[in-house]
């Protein structure tokens, strides 16, 4: 099963520094990092890939917004009148060593672009690398639905000194472990995924800049027939506030829970896949909507 960082469903590590301020420990408090695809959350299995098989998927991203969640949790339009657009290409792929055993990986490009009353500014360029394995029972000799997550985030370029350059990453790594599981009711055709777990975020110490630790949980429910599925998920992260010279600042706190409907078929020997996050509450991340079209190859599964 593909599993994406339940955040990935949250989009571009994007800092409007033109627009919205000067310093580091603001501008992350209003960016959000999309470390994953969105279209990489559906599946009706929860085991690992059996020995030799894989996947692999290419996923076109897009995201704009002229509003955010304050730090009051209520939608208000970025300064300046300014909007900004995400574009993101994803190349992702997973592959079962042995039974019980299965590795990930993922390499995004991204295309940020603010325009506001003062002028525009764009980036291009690697956003975060993502590597993972996922270890389930099997690797023991037993057979559940459940399993265990643990992956990296590197920092696929550093941070810009120069406060109108717009972030493709947050310039330093993450590491988290999750605790998955699903069912399947195969008389009904439906499914039904949820998984938790916990992100801690490296600091910055040149920059003297610590980000704050984050939760996050998914639950979905979904379905399918011969050529086409369907699922309606739901992601939530909660983030710790972040610490700037040794200053904490609790009004800088990212939190966020979104609705995300996923559309499937079957085209030729792949899924093709659309998802659209939906942002229902809030705080300092943007608050506009998303699409995300993806197509997963097979095989061996």
């Amino acid at each position: 099963m593909m599993m994406a960082r339940p955040d990935r469903t949250i989009w571009l590590a994007l800092v409007l520094a033109t627009v919205l301020a000067p310093a580091r420990s603001q501008a992350q408090a209003i960016c959000s990092a999309p470390h994953a695809s969105p279209t990489l959350s559906q599946s009706g299995a929860i085991r690992t890939l059996p020995s030799g098989a894989g996947w692999v998927q290419l996923s076109l991203s897009g995201q704009r917004s002229s509003e955010l969640f304050n730090r009051d949790g209520s939608r208000q339009r970025f300064f300046s009148d300014s909007e900004f657009r995400t574009g993101s290409v994803y190349l992702t792929g997973a592959y079962g060593v042995t039974t019980g055993l299965e590795l990930w990986a993922q390499v995004p490009v991204h295309d940020l672009r603010v325009t506001a009353s003062t002028g525009t500014s764009t980036s291009r360029g690697l956003g975060d690398i993502l590597l993972a394995a996922r270890l389930s029972p099997a690797l023991v000799g037993f057979d559940l639905p459940v399993a265990i997550r643990a992956g990296v985030k590197l920092p696929g370029s550093d941070f810009p000194v120069d406060a109108t350059e717009l972030p493709l990453t947050e310039g330093q790594s993450d590491s988290e472990v999750s605790l998955e599981s699903g069912w399947t009711y195969e008389r009904l055709g439906l499914h039904f995924v949820v998984w938790g777990g916990h992100r801690w975020r490296a600091p910055d110490v040149g920059a003297r800049h610590e980000p704050g630790d984050e939760r996050f949980g998914h639950a979905a429910v979904g379905g399918s027939t011969r050529a086409l599925h369907w699922e309606i998920g739901l992601d939530g992260l909660w983030g710790d506030p972040p610490i700037q010279q040794g200053l904490a600042l609790p009004a800088s706190a990212r939190h966020m829970v979104q609705l995300l409907p996923t559309l499937g078929v079957t085209a030729g020997s792949g899924q093709l896949e659309i998802t659209t996050p939906i942002p229902l509450r809030g705080r300092n991340l943007p608050s506009g909507f998303g699409v995300s079209v993806g197509y997963r190859m097979l095989w061996g599964a």
